[in-house]
């Protein structure tokens, strides 16, 4: 950081640990024993906390919170990939602190986390397409904690993680668990620690050239002015999907401070609409901040400048990898993740989505409810899920467990999406591609489905939708039904948005499309099924096709909302299914844009097109594209080729948790 921003980093940080400090005395008493009315804190929570108590002055409460958190035992070893490496960080930045009895408990901890199996070491610790933020972990408590301890072993196997994430950074632009508002934070938090404070010279230049490409890629997506983290997604939850306190947020206010909505300071004086995460659970959330109030980061001059503003259009592109399930719905892939940021909202899209796809957003909107922003009231965000058995956003619910119901009351944590996706985006225009995913047939889910929807949401929070036209007409209230091939076009604060569902199937006869509300949300609803509980076979989960194009555009751009559905009217469509399933849009030049042509083959079960095309041109897909930076002078992108020394330190591949199918031929020695 430079001087100025680490002395208001620090600042923030202490302010926030300072009142987490005394939060927590409210909610344990002085043996660490939970008394709260909420959802007693798990042991990660407790441990997060631990570290701000410790800077406060509060080592007794920090040491009876610890020694009360139990760790999973397996055999003679204890383990968790949260709780192993945070005890790592607690020592290195607090051992002094610390009783012996707790010492002694973390030190046990950290040196069982180098264990094999399980342990840091175990294989689905790896940088291999999936969690990035947990091998992050992983490898912070293997070098830091070897090197506490004195176990170089440990310091090498971290090393070598550090390689293989460096090696993704030199073929992609960015990691696997790309731009997650929840994870991303996390694994900038670990990295960071081992740029801090590794002794090893290599693991510290590494961690820190990897850490400035997760900055530059934040600050790349980042919305000056609206200060909040645009789309698209990898792993994201409710609060994640309302732009309201995630993870990511905190961490950049602690950064940047109030340009930066919401601050974490809110969660003292909690407003009634503000989402949190673990459904309205203050106590775990002002835990899991304080781990990011606890971390020395080191942001580059270039993300600076990029996180303070922009010239609009503003263009960030890049490649990652995801990697494969134990079967064959979940393939290994390359996917193009992009965002376009404009002055009163913002627009990403990432080709094909992440992971087990039912925490993504693949398309995802922020934009403007207000000119100027004063709070996260005044930003709204645009998302889509594929829903099965009447599941919609914004139910409400109390925390339980075991039976118990909590005071913790808030919107759901996750709106599950079971769709593959596929999307094209060319500036403010994208074209949106489902199949519900095969999985779900009668194979993969033994509950029969009484409901099959895709839903288009509009959160609002801060404000409804202002203006409404159904297919040339206009409505007074978000509510009735829609014919298919009509255009639902809406002013939203700044922006404006228009919608052309693109459903149909084979054989169930035609989707049914609806405008409908629950909580603080509107959507479109394009309904595939709703009857009797049944299963769906494979064959025909393959013929039910979603998706949608949307258009976006400023209120600056048109005189009103009936120009810009007039201009959108003429577009025209060609969709259908025989071997593949064939997309085309066209949209007519008008007044304010230029003619466009999307189209793309693409098969039900695939993660990757056979074509995608922009105006006839096949679209690229760049290692990394940011405007205003030059590609080969980001970390690693211009050194020569330094192959990774052999290293393979594996007799099997499973885990104590799980026995995935696994086969070595050939292996370096």
């Amino acid at each position: 950081m430079l001087s100025g921003d680490a002395q208001q980093y620090t600042e923030r940080s202490n302010r926030f640990m300072n009142m987490a400090a005394q939060a927590a005395r409210s909610w344990y008493n002085s043996e660490g024993e939970w008394i709260a009315d909420t959802l007693p804190a798990d042991t990660r929570e407790r441990f997060w906390l631990a570290g701000p108590l410790y800077a406060a002055g509060e080592a007794s409460l920090a040491d009876a919170i610890i020694l009360k958190g139990e760790v999973a035992q397996y055999g003679e070893i204890s383990f968790n990939i949260f709780e192993t490496n945070i005890a790592a960080s607690l020592l290195v930045a607090h051992r002094s602190d610390m009783s012996a009895e707790v010492r002694l408990k973390l030190e046990r901890l950290v040196r069982d986390g180098f264990s094999f199996k399980p342990g840091n070491r175990q294989p689905d610790f790896q940088f291999h397409g999936y969690n990035d933020n947990m091998p992050a972990k992983a490898s912070a408590g293997l070098i830091l904690g070897g090197e506490l301890l004195g176990c170089r072993e440990a310091v090498e196997y971290g090393l070598w993680n550090l390689r293989q994430y460096k090696a993704s950074l030199v073929r992609n632009g960015i990691n696997s668990e790309f731009n997650s508002p929840t994870y991303t934070g996390l694994t900038i938090r670990a990295i960071s620690e081992i740029a801090e404070y590794a002794r090893d010279e290599e693991a510290r230049s590494v961690a820190l050239g990897i850490e400035e490409r997760l900055w530059l890629d934040l600050a790349a997506r980042f919305h000056p002015e609206m200060g909040v983290l645009s789309g698209p997604y990898s792993r994201a939850y409710t609060v994640d999907s309302a732009a309201h306190a995630s993870t990511i947020s905190c961490l950049l206010w602690f950064c940047l401070g109030d340009r930066v909505h919401p601050s974490p300071m809110a969660l003292f004086d909690l407003p009634d609409d503000l989402v949190l995460h673990h459904m309205g659970d203050v106590p775990f959330n002002v835990a899991q901040f304080s781990w990011f109030a606890t971390g020395t980061y080191h942001i580059p001059d270039q993300a600076y400048r990029m996180f303070a503003s922009k010239s609009y259009p503003f263009r960030a592109v890049a490649t990652c990898e995801l990697g494969a399930s134990a079967g064959t719905d979940f393939l290994a892939r390359s996917s193009r993740i992009e965002t376009m940021l404009f002055p009163d909202f913002t627009l990403g899209t990432s080709s094909s989505p992440h992971g087990s796809i039912t925490q993504n957003h693949s398309y995802f909107v922020t934009f403007k409810r207000q000119e100027t922003i004063r709070s996260f009231r005044d930003i709204g965000t645009v998302f889509t899920k594929f829903a099965i058995d009447g599941e919609v956003p914004g139910t409400v619910s109390h925390m339980m467990d075991k039976g118990q119901v909590y005071a913790n009351k808030g919107e759901v944590d996750i709106l599950s999406s079971c769709a593959n996706t596929f999307t094209i985006q060319s500036g403010s225009t994208a074209m949106v591609l489902t199949h519900p995913h095969p999985t779900l047939d009668a194979d993969g889910i033994e509950k029969p489905i009484s409901e099959l929807s895709e839903l288009i949401i509009v959160s609002t929070h801060g404000g409804d939708v202002e203006e409404l036209i159904v297919g040339g007409v206009p409505r007074k209230t978000w509510s009735g039904t829609v014919e298919r091939g009509q255009w639902i076009v809406c002013r939203i604060g700044k922006m404006l948005a228009g919608f052309r569902p693109m459903a149909y199937t084979r054989s169930d006869g035609p989707v049914s499309i609806t405008l409908e509300s629950n909580g603080n949300y509107n959507y479109i609803r394009i309904g595939f099924y709703k009857g009797e509980p049944r299963h769906f076979s494979r064959d025909e989960m393959r013929l039910i096709f979603g998706g949608f194009v949307a258009e976006h555009a400023s209120v600056s751009e048109y005189c009103s909302l009936a120009a810009f559905a007039e201009e959108l009217e003429p577009g025209r469509f060609t969709d259908y299914y025989w071997t593949t399933r064939r997309a085309r849009y066209v949209r007519p030049a008008g007044s304010s844009r230029q003619m466009l042509e999307l189209e793309t083959s693409w098969s039900p079960g695939s993660m990757t097109p056979r074509y995608a095309t922009i105006n006839g041109r096949r679209v690229e897909q760049p290692i990394v594209e940011i405007d205003g930076l030059n590609a080969d002078e980001l970390p690693f992108m211009s050194e020569p080729f330094a192959p990774i020394p052999p290293f393979f330190p594996w007799k099997d591949f499973s885990t104590v948790w799980a026995d995935d199918p696994y086969a070595i031929g050939d292996r370096e020695e």
